[in-house]
């Protein structure tokens, strides 16, 4: 396998840390196995041009797959909440420090 293609699969794997912890452990060298065998035909039929396409296409995946898992899960959920809560109250404790006279 030449060098660029070993250098864009190093860099799939490495991304698969995006995908949910039981989705990439269940199915992580599967996804890679099947990624290096796109890589290979497109790279033996069309060369950097089919590289880059299957490169998209993973791209792709990561951002409408992935990524979304992440933002779904019960931890992301918890923290945005979390957030928007104590921003709120942190909001209020100002306006009421504002709003009181000054003696």
């Amino acid at each position: 396998m030449p060098k660029t293609l070993q250098y864009v699969l190093s860099c799939y794997r490495a991304l698969l840390w995006l995908y949910p912890p039981d989705l990439r452990h269940a199915y992580g060298n599967d996804m890679a196995d099947v990624f290096k065998q796109i890589l290979w035909a497109e790279w033996t039929r069309r060369g950097m041009r089919g590289v880059a396409a299957a490169g998209r296409r993973a791209f792709g995946e990561l951002i409408t797959v992935a990524i979304p898992s992440h933002l779904m899960s019960d931890w992301m959920i918890a923290t945005g909440l979390s957030l928007v809560i104590t921003s709120g109250v942190l909001a209020s404790l100002v306006n009421v420090m504002m709003s009181r006279p000054c003696r």
